[in-house]
């Protein structure tokens, strides 16, 4: 994209107007208000030059500016129909930052975005997740499954301070893998063998396979500030996804998926065939279900296919979410595919139980 002196000039007197602004409006309150001789009346004037954005608190998204939550935070205790069949503690950890606000701000203006209602935000995200064998293998190892950077423009339109009904669009390019680096069969077979030597099984040497995809998203979130169901009052949430994976991305290259040396047939098995549409829906509930040690909190169901066979590879999972004595406590169940990046292909069965973290 070409940016001409023009759009430049605009974009350096979009931000000295702005500074100015502000600055013009505290010194018209300190020549004003003082002159003022009734202590309320000269307490509301100064008031009524504060910036009203300060006292706003967004609805939906959790914060808007400063580190906040991407995906939600999780620890858990885990099982999986595919692995050892033993539990093992799994943890999500995600983050987001807004990056180049000036720059976003000023390309707003141009172009007639309203930053009041819309607030559009260009976010770094980084999203994890890695498991940790307690006392079921040796030396309880902590395996690498998911590593997700991701650049995102977010653009509210239904405004995000004090809305009744507001909305996001996300439009993103990230990289998913999980982190590890054995691509051949050589590489299985010496991992294979180490693995039998420490008398672990062999899946150990499976979760070092490499993985790996960039991708372009598009996702859409509406929240409803009413009631769902009759008697208990609490604000729906409705969240739609779309990944399309590159055939050659900027960070990862060619995509690194299943391999017919790993033994479960000649035919390939994209990405795209198992997950790239998301579907959730969402009822959190406010403080009238709740008693002096537990309140029920949240409940979500998402179902999850690919753009390639959606009839065939598809996935459910239903999340629990209630307060326990003040414990975020998290039930949650899942059957279809990509319960792990190695095994996106293969069918699971998981069941967790742990602590989700929402803000």
């Amino acid at each position: 994209m070409t940016l001409y002196p023009a759009s430049i000039g605009c974009v350096i007197i979009t931000l000295v107007a702005i500074s100015t602004g502000y600055a013009a409006e505290s010194d018209q309150a300190f020549l004003t208000c003082p002159t003022l001789s009734d202590d309320q009346v000269r307490l509301a004037c100064y008031d009524s030059y504060a910036p009203r954005e300060e006292s706003m608190q967004p609805l939906l998204g959790n914060g808007v500016d400063g580190l906040t939550m991407h995906e939600p935070n999780k620890l858990l205790a885990r099982l999986d129909s595919q692995d050892e069949r033993v539990h093992y503690m799994d943890a999500t950890l995600s983050v987001k930052y807004p990056v180049l606000n000036p720059v976003v701000d000023a390309i707003s203006s141009v172009i007639n975005i309203d930053r009041v209602r819309n607030t559009p935000r260009l976010y770094l995200a980084f999203t994890t997740r890695f498991s940790q064998y307690v006392a079921t293998r040796q030396s309880s190892p902590v395996v690498a499954r998911r590593y997700n950077p991701e650049l995102f423009l977010r653009v509210w339109r239904d405004g995000v301070y004090d809305r009744t009904n507001p909305s996001h669009w996300d439009f993103g390019y990230g990289h998913e893998s999980n982190g590890q680096r054995i691509s051949d069969p050589q590489g299985y077979r010496l991992a294979a063998d180490a693995a039998d030597l420490r008398g672990d099984p062999e899946i150990t040497a499976r979760e070092s396979i490499s993985r790996g995809w960039d991708y372009l998203s598009i996702d859409w979130v509406k929240e409803w500030n009413t009631p769902f169901l009759v008697k208990l009052a609490g604000r729906t949430e409705t969240q739609i996804d779309y990944r399309h994976y590159l055939d050659h991305g900027l960070f990862q290259g060619d995509p690194e998926e299943y391999n017919v040396w790993e033994g479960d047939g000649a035919e390939s098995r994209p990405r795209a065939n198992y997950s790239c549409l998301q579907f959730a829906l969402a009822y959190t509930l406010q403080d009238e279900p709740c008693s002096d040690w537990v309140c029920f909190e949240r409940v979500e169901l998402e179902h999850t296919t690919g753009y390639a066979r959606p009839s065939d590879n598809y996935s459910t999972s239903l999340e629990v979410t209630t307060q326990l004595a003040g414990i975020p406590l998290y039930f949650w169940a899942r059957t279809g595919y990509n319960s792990d990046l190695v095994d996106y292909y293969k069918y699971t069965n998981s069941w967790g139980i742990g602590m989700e973290f929402l803000r």
